[in-house]
């Protein structure tokens, strides 16, 4: 029956993906494009058909289809994409991209970096999609433009600013495990001022003993016009999250429980004329943490951290007939207090240029380098080649080849040691060297993408145990990983799209010639979203296999339909697990059964 299911599902979207010569339209029956327009491949915008590199978008219409109830939902039927996952409202949910660990891929909320210095990841449950207006992914090494923690991938998300008519938004949601979701947001413009404003309480049971939730958010985002070329924006986001942390099935820790409160500020001046574009942005991050489990052996009290991060950002931007020159730099002071850490403090600079240069109408070369200065670890330059070949209106050739680095972090290094664990002051930084060619087809009703990519990691900081058996970091490892991804979107009316992705990864470490952990082979996903006038909605399943830690393989379909009940009234029934697979992301971690979310919003 599971297989059924599968094949089924499989052959439904697959034929409508392949049959129909409908044309995307918007509401006033112009044919619609599906070239985007994207900023995160080269800092400024520029058409998705001239990205020298592979580069996915979701927008805000995808964001009300798709069953998600924060960012790790929104992204996990990407191609190139999966994710470790604990399971449940509280478990935590990091990314993967190409194979790349969490630490390996750059997360930017409107350009700040939100990566921890501790570990190195992000904790995408953790971001309400409320306030998103687009997502882009970009697949690939980014060191060059973004430096240390973009070796595999950048995700930039892209949040709403305030609208021209002031408007009052309430959601109410209750679902499985006495689920319960209130958000409240305010936006508008005044004068030369807009802004966005909400607030949102999230609480859950969770699924399992010792998994509830207890979660506050709050996020303001304002813009202000200084003049007819340049403006402000100041955004803030805080969020208080309490939550059990039951941990794996085979050792429950049924007392532990884990506190984080993160607030990051951003202050941005942009400014834009018809030749240049300039910005300069001050970032702050603070995020605290205190973990306790009473049941612990050899139990002194709780592990308390406390991270900061203060950035100066400087981005300048020109642009020519054939060339367009972008350059910058920045300054990074990171800080941790830690009951396992301890006190340390580092500061980092950088500067980067790149030259985008149209040879020929139908030939465009980009040519990109970055140095990096940390004090710890000395100088690091990493560069990107990269090249995008219009074969013809609809079709295009990319190629490119890029370094990138990743620094190690601060439980990387100071760790303490004790019987079964300890840090590694004397490690070094990741290296990486990746190439990739592909071929993006765009027309008004179809997308089509194709990737191949490989990447070289040297310095592969690597938790093994040794001689003694105590789990301590190394840099003996380096990595291979090699893969393809095929990326199929098609409208088959006005209203209705089809998707379907496929990715293959084979990741090992070249000395053992071991497959590395939680890279699977296969991973496919298929959708269909449709988007009409009173009803929206989308179906979604995706298949994982081929799995290392002798997991098994899995296929989930997710499930969403939203209802326009007036005009200012909505009802929204999500269904997650719609045929109630039992399965694990990470091993020990069971997800969650069949279970629901009912939403009501309201505008005044």
């Amino acid at each position: 029956m599971k297989r059924f299911n599968f094949i089924l599902f499989s052959l439904v979207v697959l034929n409508l993906l392949v049959g129909g010569n409908a044309f995307a339209k918007d509401k006033e029956g112009e044919i619609l494009t599906l070239d985007e327009i994207v900023v995160t491949a080269s800092k400024y915008e520029e058409k998705l058909s001239e990205a020298a590199v592979s580069v996915e978008v979701i927008d805000e219409e995808e964001i009300k289809q798709k069953n998600a109830h924060n960012v790790a939902d929104l992204l996990r039927n990407m191609a190139g994409i999966n994710f470790t996952d604990y399971g449940g409202p509280a478990g935590q949910k990091t990314i993967r991209v190409r194979g790349a660990d969490t630490e390996q891929v750059l997360i930017l909320i409107d350009g700040q970096p939100m990566n921890s210095s501790q570990n190195g990841s992000v904790d995408l449950s953790q971001f309400s999609i409320e306030q998103i207006e687009r997502i882009e992914v970009l697949r690939g090494p980014a060191s060059a433009l973004y430096g240390a923690n973009a070796l595999g991938g950048v995700i930039n998300i892209i949040t709403k600013s305030g609208s021209q008519t002031a408007e009052t938004s309430m959601k109410v949601g209750y679902g499985s495990f006495n689920t319960q979701d209130y958000k409240l947001i305010h936006q508008g413009e005044s004068d030369k001022l807009g802004y966005n404003i909400s607030i949102a309480k999230k609480k859950s049971d969770g699924h399992r003993e010792n998994s509830e939730l207890d979660q506050e958010n709050i996020f303001a985002k304002f813009n202000y016009e200084l003049n007819k070329y340049s403006d402000l924006l100041f955004s803030l986001q805080y969020t208080d999250s309490a939550k059990g942390s039951p941990g794996p099935i085979s050792s429950t820790t049924p007392n532990a429980q884990q506190d984080d409160e993160d607030m990051n500020i951003n202050l941005q001046w942009n400014q834009q004329t018809e030749n240049s574009d300039s910005k300069i942005a001050l970032y702050y991050n603070d995020h605290q943490n205190i973990y306790d489990n009473p049941d612990k052996w050899g139990y002194d009290g709780p592990s308390e951290h406390n991270t900061e991060r203060l950035t100066l950002d400087f981005n300048q931007i020109k642009y020519y007939d054939a060339h367009t020159l972008s350059y910058g730099g920045e300054v990074v002071e990171n800080r941790i207090d830690s009951t396992e850490n301890g006190e340390h403090n580092d500061l980092s600079k950088a500067i980067f240029i790149q030259d985008e240069w149209r040879l020929i109408d139908d030939l465009k070369l980009t040519l990109g380098s970055r140095y990096d200065n940390h004090e710890s670890f000395g100088g690091e330059t990493s560069s990107r080649i990269g090249a995008v070949y219009t074969i013809n209106s609809k079709l295009n050739l990319h190629v490119s080849v890029g370094e990138a680095y990743r620094t190690p972090t601060y439980n990387d290094l100071y760790w303490p040691a004790d019987d079964y664990t300890e840090g590694n002051p004397d490690l070094e930084p990741e290296t990486a060297l990746a190439y990739e060619t592909g071929l993006r087809y765009l027309d008004n009703n179809f997308k089509g993408e194709v990737n191949l990519f490989t990447r070289d990691v040297n310095d592969l900081i690597n938790w093994a145990p040794g001689n003694d058996g105590i789990y301590r970091p190394s840099n003996i490892n380096t990595a291979k990983v090699s893969g393809l991804e095929l990326i199929l979107t098609k409208y088959l009316t006005d209203n209705l799209a089809a998707d379907f992705n496929y990715t293959y990864l084979d990741a090992r470490d070249k000395k053992t010639d071991q497959r590395l952990d939680y890279r699977n082979y296969h991973s496919l996903n298929l959708g269909l979203n449709y988007s009409g006038k009173k009803i929206s909605g989308s179906l979604n399943g995706q298949l994982v296999a081929g799995r290392t830690e002798e997991l098994p393989s899995y296929f989930v379909v997710d499930a969403k339909l939203n209802k326009k009940i007036k005009e200012n009234l909505e009802l929204s029934l999500g269904i997650n697990n719609l045929f109630d697979r039992k399965y694990q992301v990470n091993k020990g971690y069971p997800m969650l059964e069949r279970n629901y979310m009912l939403t009501v919003g309201k505008k005044f």
